[in-house]
């Protein structure tokens, strides 16, 4: 080769090790920007195209040779006991009628469980040589991970006693579930309004055995799962590309408000991220092995997965079609797969989905209730044009990732986009680095598994005003800091990479100040990032809270439990000022309390003058009320419960004859 070919050579490839990343960062950035000052939209979405393709052309196959997948490795079942998982599975079946798990379907469904594992688990070869024992040491990542779970605790369990307060109509149902399985009851599908699946109740039930059951030992329990999902990500990490990979995703799952968010108000759908990034890990290892018992462990996860949240619906049927696409392509995707892992998984997927398949057997219309709402006209009829429809789901919720979010107070600041800026930023130039090295790592199986996350949400064509939903899409939050991870995980090894004047001939002073200049704009944007989610959730989520972050609920619950032992206390009921559960749910001295009321009837109790003391709670405005108490009562006193900002939040008047 010429010398001046050599040179042109140099220059291409220098250009691809950084320019081109950083061109991709910077036209990323400035889309983000555009998009957040709310001018120029389809600029910004042409600009974050134009990034994407740049990373991707950037990362192409060549610079970082793609590992090899390993040969699929000869399936071997021990039938004996695969026999016998089929036979407690049978059994499981036959004594888990009824919605409810008793003693002997527990058993055999954990049997069944354990056969399935013993039929496909590996035995060491006891010739061989036994792996070297060696001293404790933990590498840089492995330290990354433990800072970045100590930054995840902060966000998850700061304040998590008062933010948020208010329960919201969901968490006093979700309390009464728990409060059943401490009862003795164990239903396998609860069936309180619209309908819940189990096990993050029965993960939630020892929390409130330990600490007592409430508003905060449910919070702690979805925290406690986010915290939990942080070494499976950074695990999944480490199989797609290496340690670092693994130690970033933590970082920004970490980081990540979507997640802090939904991990710290107790909603059941805070497993789903935890057990879909377990079901991808083993799914990936399968593949890449061909070991059946990572198939199995990923029907595990899949098959617990269904008994989480309704949202999971979408991933049986999404990693069956991944794995028969695997199958049919294995040679040209280096999938190390047989037909008859496909089978281990699904019956492993069946065995741990048991318990909820005999309900769903039983009962399909409250099983699937909840999602016929939303997709169908069960509950509200569907609008006209529902290709219209379907097509501005789909636009929004693509949109969500960078540009407006969920506008549910409890779920999200409103409207606010679901990623931070440079994670946002680094997920589209991920999704340029997934295309283009669709091959490696099997890395094709993260696009259709992020739309497949999405579909929940895009499927409420019933209430489209519901998308874009942060809960119903929080499948996606795994995939988005997976991509976005391995977006800077390859900026990262192109600034090491960088030589300076070797590879492009620059000056040696250009070379240092383009490297200073990347690395300030990664560094310096996530330290930003990191920086403004504490201002973002302890500030702005908690302005959106009802009366920026107080609990009407939790007033007149401790007004009723200080009335307790004095006379009865009645609540006026008002539209839109309380909810009647939360109350209920938040009483400590007077279980069982439900004396509301519409209107105030001469004659019945509490105007009957039969009552010695009596407490009646009502809203501020409830004028009508508090002048009929008066002319009731010779005795009485009104006192005021008042708001952070001087207002009235409620009025109670104790009456005496």
């Amino acid at each position: 080769m010429l010398p001046s070919q050599h040179r042109g050579t140099a220059r291409t490839a220098g250009a691809r090790t950084l320019v081109w990343p950083a061109l991709a960062l910077m036209a990323g950035a400035l889309a983000q920007r555009l998009l957040d000052l709310g001018r120029w939209g389809g600029l910004a979405w042409a600009l974050y195209l134009l990034a994407a393709v740049l990373f991707g052309l950037a990362s192409r196959p060549g610079q970082e040779e793609a590992p090899a997948g390993e040969f699929a490795t000869p399936l071997r079942l021990r039938w004996p006991w695969a026999v016998a998982a089929a036979v407690l599975a049978a059994l499981a079946w036959a004594r888990l009628g009824g919605n409810r798990f008793t003693d002997v379907g527990a058993a055999a469904w954990g049997g069944a469980l354990m056969c399935a594992a013993l039929a496909v688990w590996p035995v060491r070869d006891p010739g061989g040589a036994a792996p070297r024992r060696q001293g404790l040491s933990l590498p840089w990542p492995a330290l990354a991970l433990l800072a970045s779970l100590l930054l995840a605790a902060f966000f998850r369990l700061h304040r998590i006693h008062t933010i948020p307060l208010e329960m919201g109509c969901d968490l006093p149902l979700i309390q009464g579930n728990i409060a059943q399985i401490l009862a003795g009851e164990y239903p396998i599908f609860f069936t309180s309004h619209p309908g819940r699946e189990g096990l993050f109740f029965y993960l939630a039930a020892p929390v409130a055995t330990l600490a007592g059951l409430g508003h905060v030992s449910i919070k702690v329990t979805s925290a406690l799962v986010g915290l939990l999902t942080l070494p499976a990500i950074y695990w999944l990490g480490r199989e797609l590309r290496d340690r670092w990979t693994g130690a970033l995703a933590a970082f920004l799952l970490a980081i990540s408000h979507w997640h802090i968010i939904l991990t710290r108000v107790g909603y059941r759908a805070a497993l789903m991220p935890l057990l879909l990034t377990l079901a991808w890990l083993f799914l990936l290892r399968g593949l890449q092995r061909g070991r059946s018992h990572d198939y199995a462990l990923c029907g595990l996860w899949v098959g617990l997965g269904l008994q989480s949240y309704n949202a999971f619906m979408v991933v049986p049927p999404l990693f069956a079609g991944l794995l028969l696409i695997a199958w049919a392509a294995r040679r040209r995707l280096g999938a190390a797969i047989q037909g008859r892992a496909i089978l281990v998984w699904a019956a492993v997927t069946f065995f741990a989905a048991l318990p909820l398949a005999r309900y769903a057997y039983d009962a399909p219309q409250s099983y699937l209730f909840r999602a016929a709402t939303r997709a169908t006209s069960l509950e509200q009829p569907l609008p006209g044009d529902l290709a219209a429809t379907l097509a501005g789901n789909v636009a929004r919720a693509a949109a969500m990732f960078h540009q407006v979010g969920d506008v549910v107070y409890l779920s999200n600041v409103p409207h606010y986009r679901q990623l931070g800026f440079a994670t946002g930023v680094l997920f589209a130039l991920g999704l340029g680095y997934a295309v283009a090295n669709w091959r490696r790592s099997q890395l094709w199986i993260a696009l259709p598994l992020l739309l497949g996350m999405l579909m929940p949400s895009i499927m409420a064509l019933a209430f489209p005003q519901e998308v874009p939903s942060a809960v119903r899409a929080i499948g996606a939050v795994p995939v988005a800091v997976l991509l976005a991870a391995l977006a800077l995980r390859h900026l990262l090894a192109a600034l090491r990479a960088w030589r300076g004047p070797a590879a492009t001939g620059l000056g040696r002073k250009a070379g240092r100040a383009g490297l200073a200049l990347v690395g300030l704009a990664l560094v310096g944007g996530l330290a930003i990032e990191t920086y403004s989610v504490d201002s973002l959730y302890f500030e702005r989520y908690v302005w959106h809270q009802p009366a920026h972050n107080q609990s009407i609920s939790l007033k007149i619950a401790q007004a009723i439990d200080g009335f307790e032992g004095n006379g009865p206390v009645y609540l006026m009921i008002w539209p839109h000022w309380y909810d009647g559960n939360a109350v209920r749910a938040q009483l400590r001295r007077t279980p069982g309390w439900d004396n509301e009321r519409w209107e105030l009837t001469p004659g019945e109790p509490p105007l009957d003058g039969a009552l010695r003391r009596v407490l009646v709670i009502m809203h501020p405005e409830e004028g009508a009320t508090l002048e009929l108490l008066r002319a009731h009562y010779t005795h009485y006193v009104v006192l005021e419960d008042y708001w952070e900002d001087g207002s009235v939040a409620l009025r109670m008047f104790v009456g005496e004859r």
